[in-house]
Protein backbone atom coordinates (compact mmCIF):
# COMPACT_ATOMS: atom_id res chain seq x y z
CA UNK A 1 0.00 0.00 0.00
CA UNK A 2 2.82 2.54 0.73
CA UNK A 3 4.45 1.99 -2.69
CA UNK A 4 0.96 2.58 -4.08
CA UNK A 5 0.60 6.16 -2.37
CA UNK A 6 4.58 6.86 -2.81
CA UNK A 7 3.59 5.89 -7.02
CA UNK A 8 0.49 8.11 -6.30
CA UNK A 9 2.43 11.35 -4.72
CA UNK A 10 5.12 10.50 -8.00
CA UNK A 11 2.41 10.96 -10.26
CA UNK A 12 0.56 13.75 -8.64
CA UNK A 13 2.84 16.66 -7.49
CA UNK A 14 0.20 18.80 -6.51
CA UNK A 15 -1.13 16.29 -3.72
CA UNK A 16 2.63 15.54 -2.68
CA UNK A 17 3.38 19.49 -2.29
CA UNK A 18 -0.28 19.43 -0.39
CA UNK A 19 0.89 16.36 1.69
CA UNK A 20 4.20 17.53 2.79
CA UNK A 21 2.87 21.07 3.64
CA UNK A 22 0.07 19.77 5.73
CA UNK A 23 3.34 17.34 7.69
CA UNK A 24 5.18 20.69 7.89
CA UNK A 25 2.27 22.43 9.64
CA UNK A 26 1.79 19.45 11.95
CA UNK A 27 5.21 19.19 13.03
CA UNK A 28 5.16 23.39 13.75
CA UNK A 29 2.08 22.83 15.96
CA UNK A 30 3.56 19.99 17.87
CA UNK A 31 6.60 22.21 18.45
CA UNK A 32 4.58 25.01 19.37
CA UNK A 33 2.65 22.76 21.75
CA UNK A 34 5.63 21.13 23.28
CA UNK A 35 6.76 24.40 23.67
CA UNK A 36 3.59 25.93 25.31
CA UNK A 37 3.39 22.53 27.66
CA UNK A 38 6.85 23.28 28.69
CA UNK A 39 6.29 27.01 29.61
CA UNK A 40 2.91 25.99 31.24
CA UNK A 41 4.54 23.21 33.62
CA UNK A 42 7.43 26.06 34.39
CA UNK A 43 4.37 28.31 35.44
CA UNK A 44 2.64 25.72 37.54
CA UNK A 45 5.84 25.43 39.26
CA UNK A 46 6.22 28.41 40.10
CA UNK A 47 2.47 29.02 41.12
CA UNK A 48 2.66 25.68 43.13
CA UNK A 49 5.85 27.36 45.43
CA UNK A 50 3.73 30.44 45.94
CA UNK A 51 0.58 28.89 46.73
CA UNK A 52 2.61 26.77 49.05
CA UNK A 53 4.12 29.59 50.56
CA UNK A 54 0.69 31.51 50.85
CA UNK A 55 -0.95 28.43 52.59
CA UNK A 56 2.34 28.52 55.15
CA UNK A 57 1.73 32.40 55.83
CA UNK A 58 -1.82 32.05 56.25
CA UNK A 59 -1.34 28.68 59.12
CA UNK A 60 1.09 31.37 61.14
CA UNK A 61 -0.28 32.42 64.07
CA UNK A 62 2.23 35.21 64.51
CA UNK A 63 0.90 38.51 64.56
CA UNK A 64 2.20 41.61 62.47
CA UNK A 65 2.65 45.30 64.01
CA UNK A 66 0.74 47.64 61.59
CA UNK A 67 4.34 49.04 61.52
CA UNK A 68 5.53 46.22 59.50
CA UNK A 69 2.97 46.10 57.42
CA UNK A 70 3.59 49.99 56.56
CA UNK A 71 7.44 49.24 55.59
CA UNK A 72 6.73 46.71 53.20
CA UNK A 73 5.13 49.98 51.25
CA UNK A 74 7.60 52.78 52.55
CA UNK A 75 4.85 54.37 54.82
CA UNK A 76 4.60 55.27 58.12
CA UNK A 77 2.28 53.25 60.56
CA UNK A 78 0.06 56.52 60.91
CA UNK A 79 -0.31 57.42 56.88
CA UNK A 80 -1.02 53.78 56.62
CA UNK A 81 -3.65 53.87 59.56
CA UNK A 82 -4.46 57.13 57.77
CA UNK A 83 -5.26 55.39 54.64
CA UNK A 84 -7.21 52.53 56.32
CA UNK A 85 -9.32 54.80 57.77
CA UNK A 86 -9.99 56.37 54.41
CA UNK A 87 -10.96 53.04 52.95
CA UNK A 88 -13.36 52.36 55.72
CA UNK A 89 -11.88 49.51 57.10
CA UNK A 90 -10.89 50.63 61.01
CA UNK A 91 -10.88 53.70 63.01
CA UNK A 92 -9.34 54.87 65.81
CA UNK A 93 -10.97 54.80 69.37
CA UNK A 94 -8.47 56.29 71.93
CA UNK A 95 -5.23 54.66 71.05
CA UNK A 96 -6.36 51.60 69.69
CA UNK A 97 -7.81 50.92 65.99
CA UNK A 98 -11.05 48.92 65.04
CA UNK A 99 -12.32 47.68 62.09
CA UNK A 100 -15.26 48.69 61.11
CA UNK A 101 -17.94 45.72 61.47
CA UNK A 102 -18.34 44.09 58.17
CA UNK A 103 -14.46 43.11 58.36
CA UNK A 104 -14.61 42.81 62.87
CA UNK A 105 -15.41 38.67 62.51
CA UNK A 106 -13.16 38.31 59.59
CA UNK A 107 -10.05 36.81 61.65
CA UNK A 108 -8.15 39.97 60.41
CA UNK A 109 -6.57 41.54 63.86
CA UNK A 110 -6.29 40.51 67.46
CA UNK A 111 -6.32 42.64 70.38
CA UNK A 112 -3.01 41.92 72.56
CA UNK A 113 -2.52 43.65 76.08
CA UNK A 114 0.38 45.20 76.71
CA UNK A 115 1.60 45.86 80.40
CA UNK A 116 4.03 49.47 80.16
CA UNK A 117 5.12 51.49 83.11
CA UNK A 118 5.14 54.82 83.18
CA UNK A 119 8.66 57.39 83.77
CA UNK A 120 7.39 57.37 87.52
CA UNK A 121 7.54 53.76 87.59
CA UNK A 122 3.51 52.99 87.82
CA UNK A 123 2.34 50.40 85.75
CA UNK A 124 -1.07 50.29 83.15
CA UNK A 125 -1.77 47.85 80.46
CA UNK A 126 -2.43 49.19 77.01
CA UNK A 127 -4.29 47.14 74.26
CA UNK A 128 -2.47 46.84 70.65
CA UNK A 129 -3.71 45.67 67.72
CA UNK A 130 -1.89 43.34 65.95
CA UNK A 131 -2.60 42.14 62.30
CA UNK A 132 -2.69 38.54 61.78
CA UNK A 133 -1.37 36.50 58.35
CA UNK A 134 -4.82 36.69 56.70
CA UNK A 135 -5.75 40.19 57.33
CA UNK A 136 -2.12 40.93 56.02
CA UNK A 137 -3.31 39.29 52.96
CA UNK A 138 -6.40 40.98 53.09
CA UNK A 139 -4.47 44.24 53.59
CA UNK A 140 -2.51 43.33 50.48
CA UNK A 141 -5.33 42.41 48.16
CA UNK A 142 -7.22 45.79 49.26
CA UNK A 143 -4.64 48.31 48.73
CA UNK A 144 -3.70 46.62 45.72
CA UNK A 145 -7.08 47.17 44.14
CA UNK A 146 -6.09 50.79 45.32
CA UNK A 147 -3.40 51.25 42.88
CA UNK A 148 -0.98 50.59 46.26
CA UNK A 149 1.70 48.21 45.89
CA UNK A 150 4.80 46.79 48.36
CA UNK A 151 7.74 48.54 47.38
CA UNK A 152 8.81 44.89 46.24
CA UNK A 153 6.28 44.97 43.45
CA UNK A 154 7.38 48.31 42.24
CA UNK A 155 8.87 48.90 38.96
CA UNK A 156 12.17 50.54 38.90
Amino acid sequence: MKVTYTNELLDNPDLAIKVFKQLKQEREEKKLLQLENTQQKQMIGELKTKADYLDQILQSKALVTITAIAKDYGMLAKELNRKLHELKIQFKQGQQCFLYRKYHNCGYTHSETIELTHKNGTRFVKMNTKWTQKGRLFLYELLKENNIVPIIEREV
